[in-house]
């Protein structure tokens, strides 16, 4: 009887909806193929921006113009004010709620993550903003404090008008990328609840019966981490394993240094040429901030089951679980413990190597020239650092520093934090511990860092 009642309820939403005529909110906008675009009402044109933006900082305002840093997924990303300060602005979009698409993927999470990143690449204007009805003067944080909770309003236009401006997060939620969450006492929650209706109706998405195409369903292949790394399949023919699920073996070689995450390595020997070859190869579990304890201890032997994704070029492991008291298949197992791998040592040269990607290596006594602090603006004191350093005999290998990572002041004898590239530089030699890196200049330049995983791994001498 409530199955009937749902669907006579869902039926006279569409009819009372699509009556009223209308225009797609973005020109990103698809979907499934049970309905048509065309018969969707525009919420996304009816809502408008009350404030104005110009003069304004949204650190300090709860509103101003920003230019994006970094879009993360469907309803997170990453910007800066467009002047001022350039303090890293990491926003949560409000009211919505889009599927996974990092650590873990769930279906409908790419297309949400790029109809996202559409519209913010497209923007020649964008606008951050809090809720009008919060309490609080200037922005507020999310439940983990290190993020702010944004409406985040685009225009193609330059310097746009109020009337220019859309709301990405509505824009999302209208066209079924996401139902609409935490919507009520809101300034937009009635709108956002329209638009959720009416894409519960059209079946757009999230909503529908159907499978999303860039989801994959199939069940996970059981490789080596070998083989992954190499792109080959079980018989040795070329293979990419982007977008695929696999079951591999490999030990904890390093715990973080994003919360709940680890650096696999495994050793391998084979036969080349008459000769036999031993090569460690590492990969990195990335589990969007969930921490599952057969991760956290260095020297588990772990099977792991998960999908395999790129990550700024190289390849990383997401999606995978675990469940102590009620396991399920495809939940990790811990085959053994108190394995011990000891890092890969050389010169900044030697260590400076595709084959040692995601591997956890030991640096040789570096000296710091030079480098960058970006610090999240939702805290006072955390810092990502990305420090230029070279080996005695002149060969470049940087370092990396996320900003959970609390670097203490060696030179002295209180917790004071570090927070200026300055005290590396003054220091006469850095060794640290972690996992070879790469990354990819803006001007196309192809550079390696060790990855910090824990303060401990990292001596500075003065």
């Amino acid at each position: 009887m409530k199955s009937i009642l749902r669907l006579i309820s869902l039926a006279l939403a569409a009819l009372t909806l699509v009556g009223c005529g209308g225009t797609p909110a973005s020109s990103a906008t698809s979907t499934t193929s049970q309905s048509s675009s065309a018969s969707m009402i525009d919420y996304v044109s009816q809502a408008k921006l009350a404030t104005d933006y110009t003069s304004k900082s949204f650190l300090t305002d709860g509103i101003g113009r920003v230019t994006l840093v970094q879009k993360i997924d469907g309803d997170t990303a990453h910007f800066k004010q467009y002047s001022g300060s350039d303090l890293t602005i990491k926003g949560r979009y409000m009211c919505i709620d889009t599927p996974e698409s990092t650590g873990m993927v769930e279906p409908w999470g790419k297309g949400a993550s790029e109809f996202n990143g559409s519209m913010l690449h497209d923007a020649k204007t964008i606008v951050l903003s809090t809720d009008p009805t919060s309490s609080t003067s200037g922005p507020a944080l999310d439940s983990t404090g290190s993020r702010y909770l944004v409406y985040v309003w685009v225009s193609t236009v330059d310097n746009a008008s109020l009337d220019q401006l859309q709301l990405v997060n509505l824009a999302l939620c209208e066209n079924g990328w996401s139902k609409a969450k935490g919507v009520s006492k809101t300034a937009y929650a009635d709108i956002f609840t329209k638009a959720a209706i009416q894409a519960q109706s059209l079946e757009l998405h999230v909503w529908s019966s159907g499978k999303d195409p860039d989801y994959n369903y199939d069940d996970p292949k059981t490789v080596t981490l070998k083989q992954i790394i190499d792109g080959v399949d079980a018989d040795g023919n070329a293979f990419d394993w982007t977008g695929a699920k696999a079951t591999f073996t490999g030990i904890v070689a390093a715990s973080g240094p994003d919360a709940g995450a680890a650096f696999i390595n495994k050793d391998f020997t084979w036969e080349e040429n008459g000769k036999s070859v031993t090569r460690r190869y590492g990969i990195y579990v990335f589990t969007q901030y969930i921490v599952f304890a057969p991760l956290k201890t260095v020297g588990n032997e772990l099977q792991i089951t998960g999908l395999v994704s790129d990550y700024e070029g190289t390849k990383q492991i997401v999606s995978v679980s675990y469940n102590e008291y009620y396991p399920q298949d495809g939940d990790m197992k811990i085959l053994s413990t108190g394995n011990v791998l000891a890092p890969i040592t050389g010169t900044a040269a030697e260590l400076r190597n595709d084959n040692n990607i995601n591997v956890i290596v030991k640096s040789p006594e570096l000296t710091c020239t030079g480098g960058y602090a970006k610090q999240n603006a939702a805290t006072s004191t955390a810092y990502t650092f990305t420090l230029y350093c070279k080996d005695s005999a002149g060969d470049e290998l940087n370092i990396y520093i996320v900003d959970t990572i609390y670097i203490q002041d060696a030179r002295t004898t209180t917790t004071s934090r570090v927070q200026s590239v300055d005290y590396f530089k003054a220091a006469t030699s850095i060794v640290l511990t972690g996992g070879l890196v790469t990354y990819t200049t803006t001007t196309g330049k192809k550079t390696y860092q060790v990855k910090l995983c824990a303060a401990k791994d990292l001596v500075c001498t003065f």
